[in-house]
């Protein structure tokens, strides 16, 4: 049996302090990593391995921010809104619905439509709103699921732009 050594207990914590040190440095640098963004549909690429300092999605099991070093995910999108925060500024995306594919250093997002949320014309979300209502009133099975959706869309559109419907 080897007795342990009060010089041995301080090298041992020395050295486990270093350790230590040396994944807080990592973790830190890699908090300052940017993060390669894709996001596309299918009328135009928005971002191409763009580095950006984060994005927040639209996700069907919930609102979620991505960093670079952020773990695997394979989320679907609903409709609402992508932000994109770069230097400082954010730019923001009204979605109709897509998939996002993250890993640590990149996130892509597909999605059928985008268009940046100032170029949305609020009267016009709310006479879509009002149609796609009147049209999942009006649904009939084999409709409705149709109905639906454009009802979703319609809805999320007017909440991103804080309508009161």
């Amino acid at each position: 049996a080897t007795t342990t050594t009060h010089a041995q207990m301080i090298a041992a914590r020395l050295l486990q302090n270093r350790v230590s040190s040396r994944v807080a440095a990592r973790r830190f640098s890699e908090a300052a990593k940017k993060l390669s963004l894709s996001f596309a549909a299918p009328h135009a690429s928005l971002y191409f391995k763009e580095g950006v300092d984060s994005v927040t999605l639209p996700g069907a099991s919930g609102e979620y921010g991505v960093t670079a070093g952020h773990s695997l995910l394979v989320e679907e999108l609903k409709p609402g809104v992508v932000q994109v925060f770069k230097e400082g500024a954010a730019t923001k995306y009204f979605v109709s619905g897509g998939f996002a594919f993250t890993d640590a250093d990149s996130t892509d997002v597909s999605v059928a439509e985008a268009v940046e949320l100032d170029e949305l014309d609020a009267d016009k979300v709310k006479t879509a709103f009002a149609a796609a209502k009147t049209a999942l009133d009006a649904a009939t099975d084999d409709d409705k699921p149709a109905a639906t959706l454009e009802f979703e869309t319609a809805k999320a559109m007017a909440t991103a732009l804080g309508l009161q419907l």
